[in-house]
């Protein structure tokens, strides 16, 4: 049995617990190939590529978590015999070379649990979506815990050594799956210093963005892989997440949301890092921290390195994100898309 979801209006679910061999997906491929009526493209991209790559995950019981549950379908994809290699489904390249590196390449690491006593709180981090920043407030609520040797930078406690209650509510911020994907490609790859030959070619970024794309999943680099796999997301959002906040154009609100609901010291480290207070009162629509050194300012580059194959291409790499956590396309993108077709 695969990976069940339910595709309709809104957040598509899945139900990690359903583990039936003898069901089939209720994702059938009937009509992957044909656009339904009143469906624009971008949601198409994600259907059809969902449909075809993501969807062929295979459930697990609730006590099979992350890696090892993954590991399930790295294994089904890889079988040792012809004749249950006939039988695969096929499936996009760029899925078979996630589900081969994902395993090892830091995407069910440790340093994505973050955690704290007060207030009591467990937190997914993921690799561009404030990273940086959340490692801040968590390592200054647990400052005690903290060794004092001159290396508190480095080996702070972003996750606290004290048992949390049982009841403990999980909280998450996810990012726009485009932006992120841009905010990757310019952290790891879009220093201009360290390609001066192309400086002076015309549209450099976009081609550059799009050269990178079509190699990247030749080796999938955590910070590119989608944000669903961070900490079970996929399986788990619905049923184990009290807050979700998002890295956006709400972002200042989403603190003070964040802040109000689990209350404690959390409202003080959040507006030293954020700066959340002045920034809701001035009604501020910027997604870094108050120290934004790396910050890349991806929403304002995305007319910059972005073109519709681009998007299409995100769209396709990226469709579980949009799939199992509910995130919208941006318009932005939509409208690329269809002044193409113009």
């Amino acid at each position: 049995a695969f990976l069940d979801a339910n595709i309709g209006i809104g957040r598509f679910t899945t139900d990690p617990s359903s583990t039936d061999s003898s069901s089939t997906s209720s994702l059938s491929l009937v009509g992957a190939q044909h656009r339904l009526e009143g469906e624009d493209e971008a949601d198409y991209i994600i259907r059809k590529s969902y449909l075809h790559s993501y969807a062929h995950i295979l459930p697990c019981d609730n006590s099979t978590i992350e890696k090892n549950c993954l590991l399930k379908t790295q294994q089904y994809f890889n079988p040792t015999t012809e004749q249950e290699r006939s039988s695969l489904p096929s499936v996009p390249w760029w899925f078979q070379t996630l589900l081969r590196d994902i395993v090892r390449n830091g995407a069910y690491g440790f340093w994505h649990h973050f955690g704290t006593t007060d207030p009591a709180i467990h937190f997914c981090s993921i690799e561009k979506v404030g990273t940086t920043e959340w490692r801040k407030v968590f390592c200054d609520l647990n400052e005690e815990e903290c060794p004092n040797n001159g290396l508190v930078g480095r080996r702070c406690a972003f996750m606290t050594k004290k048992p949390l209650p049982n009841n403990a509510p999980h909280a998450v911020f996810l990012r726009d799956p485009l932006e992120r994907l841009l905010s990757a490609f310019l952290d790891k790859c879009g220093d201009p210093k360290a390609l001066p030959l192309i400086t002076n070619i015309e549209e450099s970024g976009k081609q550059l963005f799009a050269a990178y794309l079509d190699t990247m999943p030749l080796k999938w680099n955590v910070h590119f892989v989608p944000q669903a796999f961070m900490c079970d997301l996929y399986r788990t959002i619905d049923s184990k997440y009290a807050f979700v906040g998002d890295m956006g154009k709400e972002f200042m609100m989403d603190l003070e949301r964040m802040a109000n609901q689990f209350g404690g010291r959390l409202a003080t480290q959040l507006d030293k890092s954020f700066g959340y207070v002045e920034g809701v009162k001035a009604k501020k629509f910027n997604n870094t921290g108050k120290q934004n050194s790396h910050a890349t300012h991806a929403p304002e580059k995305v007319a910059k390195y972005y073109t519709a194959a681009t998007v299409r291409k995100g769209l396709e790499y990226l469709s579980i994100d949009y799939v199992t956590l509910g995130l919208k396309v941006p318009e932005w993108a939509r409208q690329m898309l269809r002044d193409e077709t113009v």
